[in-house]
């Protein structure tokens, strides 16, 4: 190859390109000689360098004319075949090819060019060559020709049968018929590589296929949405509207281009889920029902695909979930109390049944997942269908039994005659005392062969859906009251675990008070040490064992005016056996912790007697006030209940509930069963059983008095709360108006409890009463420094 300049026959040396023009675009293999990149570039070059004047516009112009020429020779070899669309796809892969080879070929010609066209003012050159060809890179020069006549020819002589046909192909293929993919496929990229060398690549491709195939999509599959649907079987309808959505999208990944894949989707979607969502939602709530998981998963991944599709499915879900829950609350009845294991273990089994669904037929969605906590959450709180199954109360006694030593034994009873071992509890405005003798008596239970931390967890599943965890903080921390005192607790471990697991949920406050108990245990465990020290060095002896507990009052919800049994109206009779224990323990005390004051909870004590009247020995096991009436029989037969209570100091009504079950168990022998203040009870000379040791059951109240005492705690609580938050509101914010207020009490108590309105009002009234806050014009408040 030489690069200089040198005066040629233009005609002479296009003839020799023109051969070689023929040779590539006619895949010669004759003259497949003349097909030589470095000849072709020589000829160009030599052209475009000519002297005196090189002849680079005439040069165009021929390559021009001829693909001109050679283009509107193929469209004419295309339209003479029936099956238009192979030899099209045919003809292009080989001009393709062509084109390529030339473009590279004229490579020379091109930089020419390119460099005339961002030449600016006297130097830009003309960029049409006679007038009829745009003079721009030889391969963009084919595609254009090729574009114009061929594709353009086509569509505006022969009625577009090019495309007739493909789409005409494509119909088979949906049909199920076969179809040469490669050859559609061919057709579709031409017009995007036809116009590659365009401002707007795409735009052939979009307005010659995109837009027509689209509304071919829409016709044929609405068309046979309706068909599928007018049989009725909605399973059979999304089984095949999923086939055929897997197809459509294979089908695209063949045809189209990249672009169009969401828009052809949609369309198939416009026709076979948004036009029958309706349909599909009617069904939804029949598939869960009848348990069809799988049409229940074709709903979803349907459904999904659309704007808005899940929302109303999912509203039907977690109305369908939250049915489930209330109709189990309704078959438990008013059973609920005494058996909340069947409570728990019930929703749990529908909450794991339904994470599963959620994860199994959902595809763990979240939003699914969501639904089936706002069920529970309305199932947990619901108070209306089964009064008896108060969620927070439940829980909370749920807890206890799974606590408790023994959960599900029943207390036996039986009665004394000498004083052997007894148990009192005080309350100090800094403390409380309590003392006992433990009986570890244990029988196996199935609870007992369930892992504690299991038991831990399942309740914490439902617990986190309360609402109202001052509630169940309420119970839980009287039950835990009673655990501890009375030593009943399985575990100290798992109840601290509890707590702390309550503490992650509701944080440090909400368990503070449950962590003094463990505290105030902790510490009497100590003051029982050193008590006995004080006793040893005083050379004082006790003729009783005598264990105190000191429980801190603020912490403790054992010792509230609320509770029946801690009432002044009883002014117990201590007896002799205990008054000089309760003596020296109030002179230690009182030495060591000056400025306390000491509140004896008598309704708390448990202790031990022995009987010695019958032909063998028994240990009764029994709560003071029961011991204090059966010892006034160490010194007389008979008692009226009248009289009893007189010389117990107990209120009549305590001692019909202490002596019930000590006539229960056949200690007590009772002149009639309508107990009233003029039955007359005697001991039971011929009392026998097989256990020497026996526990009598305590006068406790009904779970029902228990429940109402415990709400009173509980609105008191909630009351004095709102108050507390109301204040540190205004004290920060100075000025509300009533709206703002309310927003903002609901919001810091949401953690806590639900206030409802009418209990805010009420709270804003009592505090407008004290002055703490006042009232302005226009409905505002302001804080009364």
């Amino acid at each position: 190859m030489t690069l200089r300049r040198k005066l040629i026959n233009f005609d002479k040396k296009f003839e020799e390109l023109r051969l070689t023009l023929d040779s590539i675009f006619c895949f010669s293999t004759v003259d497949a000689h003349r097909i030589s990149g470095m000849n072709m570039y020589q000829l160009v070059y030599d052209m475009c360098n000519a002297i005196p004047r090189p002849f680079t516009d005439r040069l165009f112009a021929g390559i021009a004319e001829y693909i001109d020429k050679h283009t509107t020779a193929v469209c004419e070899r295309i339209l003479i075949h029936d099956d238009i669309v192979t030899a099209y796809a045919h003809e292009f892969e080989r001009f393709e090819l062509a084109a390529g080879e030339v473009s590279r070929g004229c490579d020379y010609l091109n930089r020419l060019i390119s460099q005339a066209s961002m030449g600016s003012g006297i130097d830009r050159r003309p960029t049409v060559v006679d007038g009829k060809y745009r003079k721009q890179d030889v391969q963009a020069l084919a595609l254009s020709l090729w574009k114009s006549n061929i594709l353009f020819t086509i569509r505006d002589r022969y009625q577009n049968r090019l495309f007739y046909q493909v789409f005409e192909m494509i119909r088979r293929d949906r049909d199920g018929n076969e179809a040469s993919y490669s050859t559609i496929k061919t057709v579709v990229t031409s017009l995007v590589q036809a116009n590659a060398f365009t401002d707007q690549p795409l735009q052939l491709y979009i307005e010659e296929f995109e837009r027509p195939y689209l509304v071919h999509t829409k016709r044929y599959f609405e068309a046979e949405a309706a068909r599928e649907m007018a049989s009725g079987n909605i399973g059979i309808f999304m089984t095949r509207a999923m086939d055929r959505l897997q197809q459509e999208i294979l089908r695209n990944n063949r045809y189209c281009h990249s672009t169009s894949h969401r828009r052809v989707v949609k369309e198939f979607e416009a026709q076979y889920i948004t036009a029958y969502q309706e349909r599909i939602v009617e069904q939804f709530r029949n598939m869960l029902l009848e348990e069809r998981f799988k049409d229940c998963t074709l709903a979803y991944n349907l459904l999904s695909r659309i704007p808005d599709g899940l929302k109303y499915i999912l509203s039907i879900y977690e109305e369908y979930v939250a049915r489930l829950g209330k109709d189990i609350l309704a078959k438990l009845g008013h059973s609920v109390p005494k058996i909340p294991k069947a409570y728990v273990d019930q929703l749990l089994n529908l909450h794991i049944k339904y994470y599963s669904v959620n994860s199994q037929v959902f595809s763990s969605d979240p939003l699914f997942t969501a639904a089936v906590d706002k069920a529970f959450r309305t199932i947990v709180n619901d108070t209306q269908t089964n009064p008896s199954a108060n969620g927070p109360e439940t829980l909370a006694r749920y807890c206890d039994m799974m606590m408790r030593k023994n959960a599900g034994k029943k207390d036996i009873s039986t009665v004394p005659s000498a004083l052997d071992n007894t148990t009192s509890t005080t309350t100090s405005t800094s403390g409380s005392s309590n003392s006992k003798k433990k009986v570890n008596l244990r029988r196996p239970d199935t609870e007992d062969f369930m892992d504690p931390e299991e038991k831990l967890l399942k309740m914490i599943t439902l617990f986190k859906y309360v609402e109202d965890k001052d509630v169940f903080q309420k119970f839980y921390s009287r039950m835990l009251a009673k655990r501890l005192i009375y030593s009943t607790s399985s575990s100290e471990e798992l109840e601290m675990n509890m707590i702390n697991r309550l503490k992650e949920i509701c944080g440090v406050e909400y368990t503070s008070k449950l962590n003094k108990m463990f505290t105030d245990m902790s510490l009497s465990n100590d003051l029982n040490n050193s008590f006995r020290d004080y006793l040893r060095q005083n050379s004082s002896k006790l003729n009783v064992g005598f264990d105190i507990q000191v429980l801190t009052a603020g912490a403790w919800p054992l010792n509230q005016k609320d509770d029946g049994k801690a009432t002044e109206a009883n002014k117990i009779h201590i007896p002799a056996e205990l008054e000089k224990s309760v003596s020296h323990f109030e002179s230690f005390y009182g030495e060591h912790h000056s400025g306390r004051k000491l509140l004896w909870q008598w309704n708390l004590a448990r202790g031990e007697l022995r009987l010695t009247y019958l032909d063998r020995p028994y240990e009764i096991q029994m709560g003071l006030f029961q011991m204090v009436l059966l010892l006034l029989f160490n010194t007389q037969t008979t008692l009226s209940v009248s009289e009893m209570s007189q010389q117990s100091g107990l209120a009549e009504l305590d001692t019909l509930r202490s002596i019930k079950p000590l006539v229960d168990l056949k200690l007590l022998e009772a002149s009639d069963r309508n107990y009233n203040s003029n039955t007359h009870l005697s001991l039971n000379m011929a009392f026998s059983s097989k256990r020497t040791k026996i526990k009598v059951a305590a006068a406790a109240q009904t779970e029902q008095q228990e429940s109402q005492t415990a709400r009173k705690a509980v609105d008191e609580d909630r009351r004095m709360y709102l108050q507390a938050a109301i204040v540190r509101i205004m004290k920060s914010r100075k000025a509300l108006t009533h709206v703002q207020l309310v927003q903002e009490i609901i919001d810091q108590t949401r953690s806590r409890f639900s206030p409802s309105v009418i209990l805010i009002k009420k709270c804003i009234e009592q505090l407008i009463e004290k002055q703490f806050i006042a009232r302005e014009e226009r409905d505002t408040y302001t804080y009364v420094a």
